[in-house]
């Protein structure tokens, strides 16, 4: 059976100061959680499908930001983690850090949804040879960190480059290049060369590509409802399928009142409808063909 994965990001807006190097921060209340969540879940309602939100643990702390995950677990979506503070080099930490950002982060997750969460994402999708370890000590049913895409990480280099010429500091970081290699469907991996297949007790849930390109929100946007349409078609080819969001994806500068200066990302500089639009013609084709499921209900999870 061919199976369609959702998954969404809660990147906070600081996220993307950080990344692009900029000066700023998203404050008090995040749009992310406030705005976007409610938008997305509107949207996965209008589809028929519930998909896994990967949160940022100290991002949930503020009653407004609990309250709209809250909601969202209600509506059927099921909360993973995503760390605790988002530390673009999580798997370059020491093992005390980064099991303090992989424990406290799945705390705030339980305090929100009343369970432990099964399911984790690393910042900047890299894992290194240590962090599948950690998540299996710790009882995680599956980790989707991995995207196979030598495209993305020869585009987050050249962009790194790009920002260090014009004098700004990316928080991004350049993993291991053979983790843009691993398999393109769920496997166990090799904990400590996870973009191999092994004998971990855990599941890794890649996420997908089409045309050599991550499968994103992103992507979309920037394509528009036709193309996506005709992507959709294209992914569909695939027994396995998952399109990850991020929160920003529903989102736009002129809407929501944003900083301009995050107009460097450039969906940002879309309307928000329009990229919802875009993001329907996308899973509307797919459905189609697949089951549309939340990455807790993978084969073998």
């Amino acid at each position: 059976m061919k199976r369609f994965a959702l998954s969404i990001d809660l990147d906070p807006l600081r996220c993307y100061y950080q990344l692009y190097g900029l000066a700023g921060e998203s404050g008090k209340l995040d749009p992310v959680l406030t705005t976007a969540v409610p938008r997305l879940c509107d949207l996965a309602e209008r589809l028929r499908v519930r998909g896994t939100i990967f949160a940022v643990g100290d991002s949930l702390g503020r009653p407004e930001h609990a309250g709209a995950l809250g909601a969202a677990v209600a509506a059927g979506h099921e909360l993973a983690c995503h760390s605790f503070s988002h530390p673009y080099d999580l798997s370059r930490l020491a093992a005390g850090r980064a099991d303090e950002e992989i424990v406290r982060g799945l705390e705030a997750c339980e305090r929100i949804s009343g369970t432990r969460p099964s399911g984790f994402r690393a910042p900047g999708y890299l894992l290194g040879p240590v962090l599948l370890g950690r998540l299996e000590r710790l009882g995680l049913g599956y980790d989707s960190s991995m995207l196979p895409s030598p495209l993305y990480q020869a585009a987050k280099a050249a962009a790194r480059l790009g920002l260090w010429a014009a004098g700004r500091e990316s928080a991004a970081v350049l993993g291991d290049p053979r983790e843009a290699f691993g398999p393109g469907r769920p496997y166990r991996p090799d904990p400590v060369r996870p973009w191999r297949r092994g004998a971990a007790t855990l599941w890794e849930l890649p996420l997908s590509r089409v045309a050599g390109l991550p499968l994103t929100g992103g992507l979309l946007a920037l394509a528009g409802a036709k193309a996506a349409s005709a992507l959709g078609r294209l992914a569909a080819r695939a027994d396995w399928v998952q399109l990850e969001l991020h929160g920003v994806d529903l989102l736009d500068i002129a809407t929501d009142g944003l900083d301009p200066a995050l107009g460097v990302q450039p969906d940002l500089r879309i309307r928000w409808q329009t990229k919802a639009r875009a993001i329907e013609a996308f899973v509307a084709r797919l459905l189609r063909s697949h089951q549309a499921i939340r990455l807790d209900q993978a084969p073998g999870i």
